[in-house]
């Protein structure tokens, strides 16, 4: 029988798989929200004479640049934890004192790929979930809003030793190395710690080599820096990735052929 977490965990897969096509990587995972939530109810349950009174209010900040990798599901992804959250309370023998609510907001001040949970036992008078709904996507368009409005895309490795890892790319900067601080992280000893990064600049995407040993190959071509087409080829040391528009699935290798 599946644990909670593993029901959560597979719930976020087939949401990810129905909003952008296939399971994609991004700095933050929701399992690692779904954990933190998980030791913030933990960690403040209180013990009363009727049982363990534990948070029903939780307000996850993220960074917006990490956030609005989600913003195309973060609804869902708040009232499944909810759900979820009610669950674990039932497998423990936990109780709230009112509805159960889970927050996303967008904060600069909080640290790229970091987690910050704030959970309360709190009174919600006037609960309604569509007004939950609709304040989490005023802050989605907050968090796109100060991210630079993107316009996201895919890049998708279709040969080398990570085949079919799909990368949503929804940022100005996006860092691509062998390193774990980059954004896309491909541990593969061709590629450099820091090998590349993606630059978005009036409305279209640059690809830029960092130095690296094996260099960056546009369609074949050396490059140092170069303007991206949709469909174009990347090759970083032995991992080919294509770039793809976004809303194309990215499952089979020849869904999408350039013009």
């Amino acid at each position: 029988m599946l644990s909670s977490l593993q029901r959560f965990e597979a719930f976020v897969e087939r949401l990810m798989e129905g909003s952008v096509g296939r399971i994609f990587r991004t700095p933050i995972q929701p399992s690692e929200i779904g954990r933190r939530l998980e030791r913030a109810m933990e960690s403040q349950k209180l013990s009363t004479v009727e049982g363990s009174i534990v948070p029903n209010d939780y307000l996850v900040r993220l960074n917006p640049e990490d956030m609005v990798q989600f913003a195309d599901f973060l609804g869902p992804l708040c009232s499944q934890m909810e759900d979820w959250l009610l669950d674990l309370a039932e497998e423990r023998d936990f109780g709230f004192i009112d509805h159960v609510r889970v927050q996303i907001a967008a904060d600069p001040k909080v640290p790229r790929r970091t987690i910050q949970v704030e959970a309360s036992i709190a009174q919600l008078p006037g609960y309604d979930p569509a007004a939950q709904q609709h304040w989490q996507r005023t802050e989605v368009y907050r968090a796109i809003e100060e991210t630079g409005n993107v316009s996201p895309r895919f890049l998708r490795v279709v040969q080398g030793p990570l085949p079919e890892q799909t990368f949503l790319i929804r940022q100005k900067v996006t860092t691509i190395g062998r390193a774990p601080d980059n954004d896309i992280v491909l541990e593969v000893p061709e590629v450099s710690r820091h090998h590349a990064r993606l630059e978005f600049h009036d409305g279209t995407f640059e690809i830029v080599d960092l130095g690296s040993t094996n260099g960056t190959l546009v369609n074949g071509n050396p490059v140092t820096r170069a303007r991206l087409e949709e469909g174009d080829a990347l090759t970083l040391g032995t991992v080919e990735l294509q770039f793809l528009p976004y809303g194309v699935s990215p499952i089979a290798p020849d869904t999408f052929e350039r013009p």
